[in-house]
């Protein structure tokens, strides 16, 4: 399943203003809630100290979360504790490698090639290309004339967005890029909220929402 599937399969835009049914203030939201479908597994642990744990499993996608929740205006706030770190990709080294057209690879720390890592390049001129890492060196199409001028990285789903990076194309070399994980597949939660209605939670992210059932309740 493509990176940018987190939520894909239970979603729809999520905005702040458009908050549902809210919290009764009378009975404590702690307490686990379950989402099920397919291959999708997702859920949430509300303790009554007011911290949380989260996790979500869809296809080769596999998030974690954990931190505080509060109920504030009726609605349940979470917070991250501590704020993860985005994964990054950065310029390495370049690589000489004789008899082959140019190249690049997304190396991670063990030096492995990392598939699936969305890319944009841009040239002198004309429409940039699209595409990810398939596991190896990238070469540009065969009657590519123009020439190579930026390059950036990006998975959504992990929140990585690499800075607009320079890139020199020449015949015979390889830049190497490095994938730095940080707090890889952690999702940050700080500012997502939850409505309560019965035994039904719904979570809202900038991805979009999801409903959660209440373990043990009708």
């Amino acid at each position: 399943m493509a990176a940018g599937a987190l939520i894909a399969c239970a979603s729809q835009p999520a905005h702040a203003q458009d908050a549902g049914p809210a919290v009764d203030s009378r009975s404590s939201p702690a307490g686990e809630y379950v989402h099920s479908e397919m291959e999708l597994v997702a859920g949430i642990l509300l303790r009554e100290d007011g911290t949380f744990e989260y996790g979500f499993t869809v296809g080769s996608l596999d998030e974690r979360a954990s931190g505080r929740w509060k109920v504030v205006d009726r609605r349940i706030e979470l917070t991250s504790d501590p704020r993860p770190v985005a994964p990054t990709v950065t310029a390495d080294r370049t690589d000489l490698t004789p008899g082959q057209p140019f190249g690049f690879r997304v190396l991670g720390p063990d030096g492995r090639d990392v598939p699936g890592v969305d890319f944009r390049v841009e040239f002198d001129h004309g429409d940039p290309v699209e595409g990810y890492t398939p596991g190896d060196s990238w070469f540009p199409p065969q009657d590519q004339r123009r020439s190579v001028r930026f390059i950036s990285f990006s998975m959504p789903s992990y929140r990585l967005k690499s800075e607009r990076l320079p890139l020199e194309a020449r015949d015979g070399r390889t830049a190497i890029f490095k994938l730095t994980p940080n707090d890889f597949g952690v999702a940050d939660l700080t500012g997502s909220f939850a409505d309560l209605e019965g035994p039904t939670l719904t979570l809202h992210r900038p991805e979009g929402t999801m409903e959660f059932r209440r373990r043990g309740k009708d």
